[in-house]
């Protein structure tokens, strides 16, 4: 490539992402429009654009996706959310998995086959922390403190994307991969990803620290930034290598370096930076968009947005409402995170270039992330009309059904305001575990009945199994699989009905009748229940729910082989410890 080629290229890209983004700026939108604007004129109206100009934004580009992600990881500073962020989480681990069977299901009704539904409720399951801390600088209907929250929660939502992206990742190689190649892929993209962030975090941070305090004093605090640097690529290196993102070995980096003491000092020096390069990646984004397939697919782009838009409100609204947050405040934040996030961009080029989506329905995505950007600080400056509308135009019923939701729901809280704060802690810890395991379960089982043909067809090839007893060996390891998860469901349910159980027995001491109430017998006889038989019924009830070609006798011997299989590893642990 010439010099004079790259020069002219370079002074166009520049100037021309810096004019409209200043002039959205002046609009009061963020500057990612302003950058998506830039590669949509530069991909139709400019007459100079070559291969040159694509080889360099693609190259520019994926330094910007490096450097974007590993500076969203290291604002994961997972001390402070340890400290602070256990609501945040909470709100994330509810309304991410709405989002995901919501998106699911929108997906299906758009026409998308599954992987495509998939990846579409992957896309929307996030929102813009750039976009949603603008919009919330200058408002006053929510505090400091519940505005940090919310920015807070966009934080986490990267981190579950993160996780999503990974998953998927390797049901978007390519649909001739063999099962057994997928699940290969899967068992080395968790090696990768455990050993990446124990190891890492053991060795990364001190050195970084070693390195800061032996250049520190000489004025050569560029040597950190380089070691940093290095180590980010490194890692988004290994990444690609075990079939993932870069953009996962970047944002793992990122997460590890922000445990290091200089953090500050690397952040800061990498922040110009990342803004010029994250700037081409957003303009790649913009150059393979077309204003005649927005025109064409504006019914689908609004399709896209209202799904969008109604689902994130109703999930945050019912993980706000869940943590025990008035309804006002609850619909507040939910109207601040209606704003597609960075990783829809980034998902969804992976999915285009994997050739999962088409090029329609992705310029479709990115028409209804712009769209979701440029109406997020209207929407949000009239979300006191739009609460107290909605309010006024709700019938009798619904109301009174809320007012004992309402009840319950001040009830079930009222029960813990006089345990210890130690008891309390754990009960919100316990509860959030136990909808974690629900989650997971859940997972387990979409995976388990989408793969179990291909699964159970893989083990009929590979031994001397007919198709049927296939499926039961399938149906086995869907089991097992199940058991510790529900195990601690169950154990962490007991914790919680036994603090209710408590609570109870305070509130009607003296009051003979109220503790021989139905509520409080049916809590005694859950807290009593006997665990492992629970655990084993509810086995058998899901995997006798879920669809399968199996009989009822046939579900009969799944549970008794797991049983035997159970009882077994038992006996086995028992004696060993003996």
């Amino acid at each position: 490539m010439e010099e004079v080629v790259l020069l002219e290229n370079m002074t166009i890209l520049l100037l021309l992402g810096g004019i409209c983004s200043v002039i959205f700026k002046k609009l009061k939108m963020p500057a990612i429009i302003g950058y998506l604007v830039t590669g949509i004129i530069l991909a139709n109206y400019w007459s100079g654009r070559s291969q040159d100009t694509d080889d360099i934004v693609g190259f520019l580009s994926d330094l910007g996706l490096v450097f974007m992600m590993f500076g969203i990881g290291m604002e994961l500073n997972l001390q402070k959310l340890k400290k602070t962020g256990s609501f945040a989480i909470m709100v994330v681990m509810i309304q991410v998995p709405l989002m995901l069977m919501g998106g699911y299901l929108g997906g299906s009704l758009l026409g998308l086959d599954s992987l495509q539904s998939i990846v579409f409720g992957a896309i929307i399951s996030g929102s813009s922390t750039a976009v949603v801390t603008v919009v919330l600088k200058d408002q006053i209907r929510l505090t400091k403190e519940e505005v940090e929250t919310v920015v807070l929660v966009t934080v986490v939502e990267d981190v579950a994307q993160v996780i999503i992206l990974s998953a998927i990742t390797p049901m978007m190689s390519g649909s001739d991969m063999e099962i057994s190649a997928i699940i290969w892929m899967f068992l080395k993209i968790i090696a990768f990803m455990v050993a990446a962030v124990s190891i890492g975090l053991l060795v990364v941070p001190k050195f970084i620290d070693w390195v800061d305090a032996k250049t520190s004093d000489r004025n050569s605090s560029e040597v950190v930034l380089i070691v940093s640097l290095g180590l980010c690529f490194a890692m988004a290196w290994m990444a690609t290598q075990v079939g993932l993102s870069m953009a996962i070995g970047a944002f793992l980096m990122g997460v590890i370096v922000s445990q290091s003491k200089p953090v500050t000092k690397v952040s800061t020096m990498v922040e110009p930076m990342k803004e010029v390069f994250m700037m081409m990646f957003f303009i790649s984004i913009g150059l393979e968009i077309k204003p005649s397939y927005l025109v064409d697919n504006i019914g689908l782009i609004l399709a896209i947005y209202l799904i969008y838009f109604c689902l994130k409100t109703a999930s945050v609204l019912i993980a706000y409402y869940l943590g025990n947050r008035p309804m006002r405040k609850s619909f507040y934040a939910s109207i601040s995170l209606v704003a597609m996030g960075e990783f829809a961009f980034i998902i969804g080029k992976e999915a285009l270039d994997a050739g999962i989506l088409s090029s329609d329905f992705y310029a479709s995505v990115i028409g209804a992330a712009l769209l979701s950007m440029i109406l997020l600080p209207p929407i949000n400056s009239k979300a006191d009309e739009i609460y107290d509308a909605v309010s006024n135009h709700t019938p009798a019923r619904i109301k009174m059904g809320m007012q004992e939701v309402d009840k319950l729901r001040n009830s079930f809280f009222n029960k813990i305001e006089n345990a210890s704060k130690n008891t309390q802690k754990n009960f919100r810890v316990r509860l959030t575990y136990a909808y974690v395991d629900i989650v997971v379960i859940i997972l387990i089982e979409i995976i388990f009945f989408l793969a179990t043909p291909a699964l159970s067809e893989f083990i009929a090839d590979n031994t001397m199994m007919e198709m049927y007893s296939a499926t039961e060996a399938v149906m086995v390891i869907n089991f097992l699989m199940l058991i510790p998860f529900l195990y601690k469901m169950i154990f962490n349910f007991k914790f919680i009905e036994r603090v209710l159980l408590d609570a109870e027995r305070r509130a009607s001491a003296g009051n003979l009748a109220k503790r021989r109430s139905l509520n409080y017998r049916l809590t005694k006889f859950v807290v009593e229940l006997n665990g492992w038989i629970t655990v084993i019924m509810l086995d058998f009830v899901i995997i006798l729910i879920v669809p399968n070609s199996v009989s009822f006798f046939g579900h009969l011997v799944v549970a008794a082989i797991s049983s035997l299989i159970l009882v077994l590893v038992y006996l086995y642990s028992y004696f060993k410890r003996n």
